[in-house]
């Protein structure tokens, strides 16, 4: 086995570490109904479908702008008012669900990666060291 094949396997060690500290998926536990109603511009955006991590960061960033105006108004007006809501659920609850979906979207991009990265690593190990591999597969299923 050529020096090549050693910085391989150490370099496939060190994925499979950082595959062991990314764990599983994070796990859909919405504390919403998962379709946020957008204040101002017409449509929604469903939690589940979210693939681009700016749209959680501006979906939170119009829903504490549009907490803000409304606390400012109520302040204003000399009125007391309850609990931010916006669509039935409080704006914790949308920072949570959204945060998640963040968390989830980080994951996936992360173990893309890492992936990526594996698949490259194992085309550039040796004959020798992919038939000791294999050898050594069988001899487990053994």
């Amino acid at each position: 086995m050529g020096k090549n094949d050693e910085q391989v396997r150490k370099l496939l060690t060190v994925i499979e570490e950082k595959e062991s500290k990314l764990g599983t998926k994070p796990r859909a536990q919405w504390k919403t109904n998962g379709v946020f109603r957008l204040p101002v511009k017409a449509g929604h955006v469903n939690i589940n479908t979210v693939n681009d991590i700016n749209i959680c960061i501006g979906v939170i960033a119009d829903l504490l702008r549009e907490s803000h105006f409304i606390k400012e108004a109520a302040k204003l007006l000399e009125v007391g008012h309850e609990a931010y809501q916006w669509g039935g659920s409080t704006i914790e609850e949308w920072i949570h669900d959204f945060k998640l979906r963040a968390s989830m979207l980080k994951w996936d991009a992360e173990k893309k990666k890492l992936d990526a990265l594996k698949r490259k690593l194992k085309a550039l190990r040796s004959e020798d060291a992919k038939t000791e591999d294999a050898i050594s597969d069988i001899m487990k299923e053994l």
